[in-house]
């Protein structure tokens, strides 16, 4: 289907798609032993090779912990849209626990005390705080945690039976030829920290008000993961990331912590400052510009602020707008030889970068994989799409419809050329509702929700396209979610009281 033959998904068919992606993530990434690991959920999933050895792949420095923590949030982000209780059961019965444990009891399941790693790398972290353990801490949240039910993506690649990141390794004296992932990972990130505020901060507010006390004691331990989770940023040398504080002020009551929390209560500099300016407008010449390959920024954005202010304000509704109509600008203006569907952007794991104001070459040049354009991802459009939505509540059913011509009349400021879209509200509907009918018909080409397309090689012979992304599935839940309360009249923000 052509990208301009696409229409914007109904309410019911935005039901239908977010119950059918949330039930195939569950049955096919996450993990539902009775292992330690119980409700994780892998991040990729080797379509073909489904229930065998190899099926699940982790990189030792990539982020399994990442993408189930927004599933997690797209569970809430799901129940609050919809009202069904299914969402509210799989975060409860499976993927909250699994969380609180290591956030709450990380010193009783992960140590420093042996490393086990390839001789050269073993010094890796060492001289930077913000990403290895330090011996047992309480909300250390490892890379990876396994007890054999994955790979490694780097000892695959390289055929070599022993890891090349910091970890504790089951397999340090035994043979492992099928490269399996059985121990803990040494490595955590500040990035990992903020997706993990956002899961335990959206998870109490579902539960905090809750008169069943299975769920009043896992809001009471949501709120002690996100103290441990503030504490132990602060010892590994990073105490003031926003999401973080925001998380554990709000659980915790702490004012004075929140205090500290970047406030958005009037339009600054900062408004309209962000990848699209500083690649069109404010470069220096001949430097490259780097593009984005997620839009985790505007999420942080979102739930630091809201949690900050009680609500949306709209100086922050501006920025997320502004955010959402211009960052995907970049991948316009780079494929020169069609139109791009709705929902597409990049993939995260490639480069393209601006000169002087323009794409450093263009998609008709072919200078991606196999002489292709660079391939498309199942990460930076999805996730622009739930910021679309954010920003459509607020023109459509926030009172500030006059920010579509704010939006566009800075667009055209920037450029000094007509804004390629001058309806930006009509353009944003067209991006989220849309995009959700271009992924949905991605979903039955595949039969899942493809890391990327048009990807490069990940293992010789293999290529990033085989692997279902459980992250896709996430922000793709998220993104419909905020569809629907667009199409139903509702505001995100004020669900939350």
């Amino acid at each position: 289907m052509k990208a301009d033959e696409l229409k914007p998904f109904t309410a019911d068919e935005t039901r239908a798609f977010m119950r059918q992606l949330c039930d195939f993530a569950v049955e096919h990434h996450m993990k539902r032993d009775d292992s330690p690991q119980r409700g994780m959920m892998y991040e990729y999933l080797w379509w073909k090779k489904r229930g065998q050895p190899d099926q699940f792949i982790q990189g030792e420095a990539l982020d399994t912990m990442h993408d189930g923590a927004w599933f997690a949030n797209a569970m809430v982000n799901a129940r609050r849209a919809t009202g069904d209780a299914h969402y509210k059961q799989v975060l409860v019965e499976w993927q909250l626990p699994f969380y609180l444990k290591m956030l709450n009891h990380s010193t009783e399941l992960f140590s420093a005390d042996r490393v086990d790693v390839r001789d050269e790398a073993r010094e890796t972290w060492k001289n930077s705080k913000e990403w290895l353990l330090q011996g047992r801490e309480n909300g250390f949240v490892p890379y990876w945690w396994d007890n054999g039910g994955s790979v490694s993506l780097e000892m695959m690649g390289k055929k070599s039976e022993r890891p090349f990141f910091p970890c504790t390794n089951d397999f340090a004296d035994k043979s492992n030829a099928e490269f399996r992932l059985s121990g803990w990972s040494h490595g955590s990130s500040n990035h990992l920290a903020q997706d993990l505020a956002i899961l335990v901060q959206q998870a109490w507010v579902m539960l905090s008000g809750s008169s069943d006390p299975q769920e009043k004691k896992l809001a009471e331990e949501c709120a002690l993961a996100a103290k441990n989770l503030q504490e132990c940023r602060a010892r590994h040398g990073s105490g003031n990331i926003q999401d973080v504080m925001a998380a554990c002020a709000l659980l915790n009551g702490d004012a004075d912590l929140m205090k500290k929390v970047e406030a958005w209560d009037k339009e600054s500099a900062r408004t309209f400052q962000n990848h699209f300016t500083r690649a069109v407008r404010d470069f220096k010449p001949g430097q490259k510009v780097g593009t984005p390959g997620f839009a985790d920024d505007a999420m942080y954005l979102y739930y630091a602020g809201v949690a900050r202010h009680g609500t949306l304000t709209r100086p922050l509704a501006l920025k997320l707008a502004f955010d959402a109509f211009t960052q995907p600008l970049l991948w316009q203006m780079y494929r020169d030889d069609a139109p791009v569907p709705p929902g597409i952007n990049r993939f995260d794991l490639t480069t393209l970068n601006f000169v002087d104001g323009r794409p450093e070459h263009l998609a008709s040049q072919r200078r991606g994989p196999r002489g292709k354009p660079l391939p498309i991802g199942s990460r930076m459009g999805p996730q622009n799409m739930a910021a679309c939505g954010w920003a459509l509540q607020a023109m459509t059913h926030g009172g500030w419809p006059e920010i579509s011509t704010q939006v566009r009349a800075k667009v055209e400021e920037v450029t000094q050329k007509p804004c390629p879209h001058p309806d930006v509200k009509a353009w944003l509907e067209r991006e989220l509702g849309c995009g959700l009918r271009t992924w949905q018909n991605i979903f039955k080409e595949h039969g899942y929700i493809p890391t990327g397309i048009g990807c490069q090689s990940v293992l010789p012979g293999v290529a990033w396209d085989e692997f279902s992304d459980n992250g896709g599935y996430a922000h793709l839940i998220t993104a419909a979610s905020m569809w629907l309360m667009n199409l139903e009249g509702k505001r995100d923000w004020e669900l939350w009281k």
